[in-house]
């Protein structure tokens, strides 16, 4: 399962802005996402300006066999906003495995991008 974490308010990147701050991954259910949101909202709120409130939203794909989907999806996902803001999520450390926009391959590029426009302003 992949979840993203989004502020109320949009944040500054490179090339543009978005509300996203973290693109993560778990295998382990739903407790992980909860979890996380409230690790990353304590980081957020003390260092993040006018930031009060933190949102999580659960990202899936259909599955495939002997692939592990979920984290084919988040290295897709942080690929298409690092193409798109030049960065990656204030947050997130890691790349993944899938290093440019151009290699997606698993998932279509435009559904990727749209998920990623649902959070821009």
């Amino acid at each position: 399962m992949v979840y993203i974490l989004t502020a109320k308010k949009p944040l500054k990147y490179p090339n543009g802005r978005s509300r996203i701050i973290y693109i993560g991954t778990t295998g382990k259910g739903t407790r992980r996402p909860a979890t996380s949101a409230v690790d990353k909202a304590s980081e957020a709120f003390g260092e993040l300006r006018g930031v009060k409130e933190i949102e999580t939203f659960i990202v899936t794909s259909g599955t495939r066999k002997a692939v592990r989907t979920w984290e084919h999806l988040e290295s897709s996902l942080l690929a298409i906003f690092l193409g798109r803001y030049l960065q990656l999520p204030k947050y997130n450390k890691k790349r993944g495995s899938i290093r440019y926009a151009e290699d997606v391959t698993l998932f279509k590029r435009k559904t990727l991008e749209q998920i990623l426009l649902r959070f821009a302003i």
